[in-house]
């Protein structure tokens, strides 16, 4: 009788086993074939557009599309994410019969074509706000520096300065992945950027500080 019922029990138990087994498995394979955005690292490439504010607007007043923008970000816990920034911007347009005038006091009328361009590098905390869910957003702020060349082309003159300054960049932004087991994402982000790098090729005048907008649009990577 005792062996009939540990028989009986075998019967019922071996199957309830194996199929937690399977379930655990499945679950494992599930957690596998789907690298969400939550923990590792992942690494974004960026098309950017410059729009220029303030001072700076008055220097180049045309909003740019030549700029691009690499990034990386690790996941320190749940969606707070720290990494780094760097890029390539360049804003420029032409003026015609703008009076220019010299260090020395001349003064020419002419076209003149002024450009910059900038090597921006920053390190950045972030916070995503769902990482796990398809579209997750995020807010962010960015610190570190930039060198900048200025230059104003006058007939056959370039006059140019370089500098270097500090920057702070808050950002607002989101990933869009491609499906719950696709590493990929799109990325779309919008900054604002103040830097203490100026321009003083005026002689009547001197800016201290420069500001910016940028619109990012990009695609990220999420590292195994």
């Amino acid at each position: 009788m005792k062996k009939k019922y540990n028989l009986q029990l075998k019967r019922i138990l071996l199957p309830l086993i194996a199929l937690r087994l399977m379930a655990s498995q499945a679950q494992s394979q599930d957690t596998t074939a789907s690298p969400r955005f939550v923990h590792g690292s992942y690494y974004t490439c960026a098309w950017n557009t410059t729009i220029t504010l303030g001072d700076f607007n008055d220097w180049v007043g045309h909003a740019s599309p030549a700029g691009f923008d690499l990034g990386g970000r690790y996941f320190i816990k749940a969606g707070l994410v720290a990494g780094f920034n760097i890029g390539w911007q360049r804003v420029s347009q032409s003026y015609t019969n703008e009076t220019f005038y010299g260090s020395a006091g001349q003064a020419i009328t002419a076209t003149n074509y002024r450009f910059t361009w900038m090597i921006p590098f920053q390190g950045v905390i972030a916070y995503h706000l769902i990482p796990d869910k398809i579209i997750s957003p995020y807010l962010g702020i960015g610190i570190g520096g930039d060198y900048m060349e200025h230059h104003l082309l006058v007939q056959e003159y370039d006059i140019y300065e370089t500098r270097w300054g500090l920057s702070l960049i808050p950002e607002i932004g989101a990933l869009v992945k491609f499906g719950k087991s696709s590493r990929w994402a799109a990325l779309v982000a919008f900054n604002y950027k103040w830097t203490t790098n100026g321009i003083g090729l005026y002689i009547d005048r001197s800016s201290k500080n420069m500001q910016m907008l940028n619109l990012k649009f990009g695609l990220a990577f999420k590292m195994r």
